[in-house]
């Protein structure tokens, strides 16, 4: 209590820490770093809320970059725990080549001279490297443990299109792989494909078959085929990796009716499934494109979310929580980037779990860069916020 007391900053009213951490539990996370830096004792009850009160949940980013000269670039970020969008303010990402995601949490630009990538959860911390020695336009880019593994996507000159080669952190060096099996020949890029990435291996699905294969990066080898069967007439398969297990979302087409369904899939055995939910009608509605309906899904996935957009009509995503002992939660997300912005820039979208010490990290690495305070503040007019600096 002694310690409580000369904790406590001067004018500062005694909170019982019960109830302080179910006060906290009610703020957005953006606003518990500040809350955290009050005091020890505030500290302790900020720590404690997100621990059994309100655990952050995987928040999802999205990067805009220009398609012209100089190729600007913007971040933001959206926190399902508050329905909140965050604007991050900070100096536009070094152009290299197009920012690319093979739908996972790397983002990445590959040019010719150079391979620069970054893993972190708002990509601040950039790694730039010689690039692979095969010239690649649309690889397939992913992280699988303490590997980058770049596969297929080359350009039609290299004589083997079906190329993989991977980069290891620790000796920071390439090593080339056995080939992407040969099925793959004619659909060898990320567009083609869906990527999902466990800390062992990287699994590959083709978006129209389910065909899937996966690559060990430590044997540098591929599995035998497998196609994933969920007993569904599914005719475009997304896979992501949540909750220890392989989600598949399928794009089903019963009675000329336009589904969408989520199973999960034994990562160890990919003969065995489990149903986790359809969604709503009212939700598919969001997705459907006014010319095209939905022919094609996008997904991101971490921990117990998923984020779902349609490519051709990325006005609102809808994200489903899954629900630990059954079921699912649904809800819409609109995209805060307009149509005619969306002309101008290239959308990627990535998922990642953000806590308070990943955004006390970019709060304090914007402060030496930039010598000054940080601060959130809203933005007027809409309902979110910006993380200015």
């Amino acid at each position: 209590m002694a310690d409580e007391e000369e904790d406590k900053p001067a004018g500062e009213v005694g909170i019982c820490s019960d109830v302080l951490e179910t006060i906290l539990s009610h703020v957005p996370l953006v606003y518990l770093v500040s809350a955290a830096d009050v005091s020890r004792s505030w500290g302790s009850a900020v720590d404690s809320s997100l621990r059994h009160h309100n655990k952050p949940k995987p928040w999802l980013i999205l990067h805009t970059q220009g398609t012209r000269h100089p190729h600007a670039t913007t971040t933001q970020a959206y926190d399902p725990c508050s329905k909140l969008w965050i604007r991050i303010r900070k100096p536009s990402i070094k152009h290299v080549a197009a920012l690319r995601s093979s739908h996972s949490s790397l983002l990445y630009m590959v040019s010719p001279s150079r391979f620069s990538f970054s893993s972190d959860p708002f990509n601040f911390t950039w790694c730039h490297v010689d690039p692979p020695l095969v010239w690649r336009t649309d690889p397939i880019v992913a992280r699988v443990g303490e590997f980058v593994v770049v596969a297929g996507g080359a350009c039609d000159f290299e004589e083997d299109p079906l190329a993989v080669e991977i980069y290891s952190l620790g000796t920071q060096s390439w090593c080339a792989c056995e080939s992407m099996p040969g099925i793959f020949k004619d659909s060898a890029a990320s567009q083609w494909q869906s990527v999902a990435a466990t800390a062992e291996k990287l699994i590959i699905t083709d978006n129209k078959s389910g065909l899937t294969h996966w690559f060990d990066p430590e044997t540098k080898s591929w599995s035998e085929p497998i196609v994933l069967n969920p007993g569904q007439p599914v005719f475009h398969f997304n896979i992501g990796y949540a909750m220890e297990k392989l989600i598949l979302v399928g794009l089903c087409r019963i009675e000329d009716v336009e589904l969408v369904q989520i199973w999960s899939f034994d990562p160890e055995d990919l003969s065995e499934y489990e149903e986790i939910g359809n969604m709503p009608p009212e939700f598919v509605h969001k997705l459907r494109s006014e010319s095209f309906g939905i022919s094609s899904l996008k997904i991101c996935a971490s921990e117990d979310i998923v984020y779902m957009y349609n490519p051709s009509e990325v006005s609102e995503l809808v994200a489903c929580e899954i629900v630990h002992g059954g079921g699912c939660r649904w809800w819409s997300v609109p995209n805060l980037v307009g149509r005619e912005e969306m002309m101008m820039n290239q959308l990627v979208f990535l998922c990642s779990k953000v806590g308070i010490d990943e955004l006390r990290r970019v709060m304090k690495h914007e402060c030496k860069e930039h010598d000054s305070a940080a601060s959130l503040r809203p933005v007027e007019g809409e309902r979110d916020f910006v993380l200015s600096l």
